[in-house]
């Protein structure tokens, strides 16, 4: 019987084209995300990779944000199969590369939407209650609340653009803290605004409207420097901004130019991050905080990612096409 059963596993294998033992590598993987996660893994970049490896004879490969998966890249892997994006965003990744080639492309829908709307908060907080300037004074020796008039979050108008699974953790949040909410988004979650009241804008509106403006969309050309001079002249004075989506979402230049119109600016993603250096011009200001692509990253978020990728490769080798982005 059980060879059977076997038997039939291997015919089941060969009647999707999938072969058996596929060799898999995961790259960029520290060393918290290597505890869970099986197989063959490496702390370098795909491009890291490629430095010191052949790409050939590699069928499946996972990668994070970081990793820039063009067509130049991707043709140095020319047994490829199966891409896993161990993120929400896949702007990384030429899809149409990949259509052409036949590679199935997975991305990790949800590892814990509630880290980065934690995240959020915590630049937040940060910003509007003085925690880093007021701790740099008591190293200095110097202990005293003066100068550090905090912006309390109740009763203040929250924005939030993107009201996707992040977006909405953010709400849940910010209901919470009894925050007014206003929100932005094409698609509407009846069942969110029912429990916690908040109500769909025009984005005019939540420019003009929100103390506090969260970013939680994805980056496509039409969200592309959705915050630019024309969005920031449109907010009121003294407006905290938070950006833990994609960087590409805010116009770095007119976000400079305009930087007084802002009470604090916390940024966990930038556009350039790749080039990111101390000479970068964002620095310079004291309003803002910048915390380095970080806000997934936690205990629970890298057991799910490592669950996810996992139950992503048992997907695709069993023949299913669901959940495929390509």
């Amino acid at each position: 019987m059980a060879n059977i059963i076997e038997m039939l596993r291997a015919a089941s294998s060969i009647s999707h084209g999938i072969p058996n033992n596929m060799k898999i590598i995961h790259v960029d993987v520290d060393a918290a995300l290597d505890v869970y996660l099986d197989g063959t893994t490496y702390d370098m970049s795909l491009e890291g990779y490629l430095k010191e490896n052949s790409g050939e004879g590699i069928e499946g490969l996972t990668i994070k944000t970081g990793c820039s998966a063009d067509k130049n890249t991707l043709s140095r892997f020319p047994d490829l199969k199966l891409l896993i994006t161990r993120t929400v965003g896949i702007d990384h990744i030429d899809l149409e590369y990949c259509k052409q080639k036949g590679i199935a492309v997975y991305r990790i829908v949800d590892y814990g939407a509630f880290n980065i709307a934690e995240h959020t908060f915590a630049l937040m907080l940060a910003g509007t209650r003085h925690l880093l300037d007021s701790w740099s004074e008591v190293q200095q020796g110097r202990f005293t609340y003066q100068g550090h008039l905090g912006f309390a979050l109740r009763d203040k108008t929250i924005g939030v653009i993107g009201t996707g699974r992040i977006g909405r953790e953010v709400i849940h949040i910010a209901h919470g803290f009894n925050m007014k909410i206003i929100a932005h988004d094409q698609e509407h979650h009846h069942e969110s605004i029912k429990k916690y009241g908040y109500r769909y804008v025009e984005m005019d509106e939540l420019l003009a409207q929100s103390d506090v403006i969260t970013l939680h969309a994805p980056l496509t050309d039409e969200t592309r420097h959705m915050i630019d001079d024309a969005a920031i002249m449109k907010m009121k004075q003294g407006v905290v901004l938070i950006n833990t989506a994609r960087g590409g979402l805010v116009d770095t230049v007119a976000l400079i130019k305009h930087i007084e119109r802002f009470r604090f600016v916390g940024l966990d993603v930038i556009e350039g991050e790749d080039t990111f250096s101390a000479e970068h011009p964002l620095l310079k200001q004291e309003n803002v905080l910048i915390t380095p692509h970080m806000a997934f990253y936690s205990d629970a978020s890298v057991k799910k990612i490592a669950e996810e990728t996992e139950r992503l490769i048992k997907l695709y080798e069993s023949g299913s096409t669901e959940e495929r982005v390509v």
